[in-house]
């Protein structure tokens, strides 16, 4: 193999022999399904200066950084160094404007949403005797009432049959049940992005895509959140269109979460395709959201986006019955080193799942239609290319053990670990068991 390039790009300095680099290896085969949601510049080769000093951060139309790698070229896993560097901290850090640079507020919110008997509701929603029987109704006069207070939305245990929409100028809410089985408060509904609307009439509030005769992905999902510091827990939010029924495109998210600092705690988020939504304002811009021990279940590319998006201790099931899907389709900007976490995880799978069926993950090359678009979008040093670590998880049997990443959704790119025709994919694992896992797969 080829000698290691030194590291880069706020990554510090690593040991003065790091293990040998990946030097990359054949395409990954294209799988059926495509993401409907979802000449190259060769990454620079780096010398090793005389004196190198850590880098602060990274820089402004920087390529994503140069990574010693361990495993093989279909299965790459960080070096340890490095991933003492890339842990739920890392990620949740900074967020802000990639352009002028991030801002870092050291945000940790691993202790949870808090003890909801602790909490004093504002305004409590039910089916019948609450302040409010709508859980938008409640949300939409905490956004009247304004302020910078956080405000407490409690629900009653009931299943409620809307569209909701947290603007960005809501103040923060925390949107709770008392109930600890998150099973028994659902907020659910059947919208998909080719499901036809009437010209002049809005998609989801947050997403009204108002002169469009459909909904589009982002306008189909059932819980929004545009605001930050919002917070939820108890609760389940779900997508639950009929894809075998729908006509056109079949995304259909139960929740997209846009607003920095956003907290999911014993949340469910149930459905489909292109399941929980993870994005940003635009690609200029990092937001971050944090799910601490929560459930996530979907069968293609259900967990998406250009956000930095932390799942912690959370449950990732893939449903089959439909279709077999890949899992991870981050679409992160190359200029942003923190895109997906999925961290003391578990990757599931229903009774009808076979072994090496499902794909851990793909690039999401969002808005690229080819390799040709691509490649121009790449000289320009801002571009799509999906970041995503999956560490110290549990793997099930249904990952693809050989090749859990897959060529990229939407231009095809084919998978590659190490800099060639196109930049590096920035897809590793770290320190994962089971069946699916690298330390499962014969050397």
């Amino acid at each position: 193999m080829a000698a290691p390039r030194p590291p880069s790009y706020g990554y510090g300095i690593l040991p003065a022999s790091p293990p040998p680099a990946i030097t990359g290896g054949a395409a990954a085969p294209a799988m059926e399904l495509a993401a409907e949601s979802p000449s190259a510049t060769p990454a620079a080769e780096l010398m090793e200066p005389a004196e190198p000093e850590p880098a602060p951060g990274p820089l402004p139309g920087s390529p994503p950084p140069d990574l010693p790698l361990l495993g093989t070229p279909r299965r790459p896993e960080l070096d340890p160094a490095v991933a003492q560097m890339m842990t739920l901290r890392d990620y949740l850090a900074q967020s802000g404007d990639l352009i002028t640079g991030l801002t870092r507020d050291d945000w940790d919110p691993s202790a949870g949403g808090g003890d909801v008997s602790g909490f004093t509701p504002d305004f409590r929603v039910a089916p019948s005797g609450g302040s409010h029987t709508s859980v938008q109704d409640a949300i939409s006069q905490a956004v009247a009432e304004g302020g910078s207070a956080r405000r407490y939305i409690q629900l009653a245990a009931a299943t409620y049959r809307e569209v909701v929409c947290v603007p960005s100028d809501a103040p923060p809410i925390t949107l709770y049940s008392l109930e600890p089985d998150a099973s028994r408060t659902v907020i659910a509904f059947d919208n998909y992005s080719g499901k036809a609307k009437a010209a002049g009439t809005p998609a989801n509030p947050c997403s009204p895509n108002t002169n469009a005769t459909s909904f589009g992905t982002s306008g189909s999902s059932t819980f929004a959140v545009l605001a930050r510091d919002f917070v939820a827990k108890n609760l389940t939010i779900a997508n639950d269109a009929d894809e075998d029924q729908a006509d056109g495109n079949l995304q259909a998210p139960a929740l997209l979460s846009q607003g920095d600092r956003a907290l999911y705690d014993n949340v469910r988020v149930l459905g489909n395709q292109d399941t929980l939504l993870a994005k940003s304002p635009d690609v200029d811009t990092v937001a971050r959201a944090y799910f601490k021990s929560s459930y996530i279940e979907g069968d293609s590319e259900f967990i998406l986006g250009r956000g930095t998006l932390v799942l912690d201790g959370c449950t990732i099931r893939s449903l089959t019955s439909r279709v077999s899907g890949a899992v991870l389709a981050p679409s992160t900007d190359a200029r942003n080193r923190h895109g997906f976490l999925v961290t003391h995880s578990t990757f599931s799978a229903d009774s009808g799942a076979d072994d090496s069926s499902i794909r851990l993950g793909r690039a999401w090359d969002e808005n690229q239609s080819d390799l040709a678009a691509y490649a121009e979008l790449v000289a320009t040093g801002a571009y799509p290319n999906g970041q995503a670590l999956v560490r110290d998880s549990v793997i099930g049997a249904h990952i693809d053990a050989d090749e859990p990443w897959r060529s990229a959704s939407t231009s095809n790119r084919p998978y590659d670990s190490a800099a060639g025709e196109y930049p590096p994919n920035r897809l590793y694992e770290f320190a994962n068991t089971g069946p699916g896992s690298a330390s499962a797969v014969a050397p």
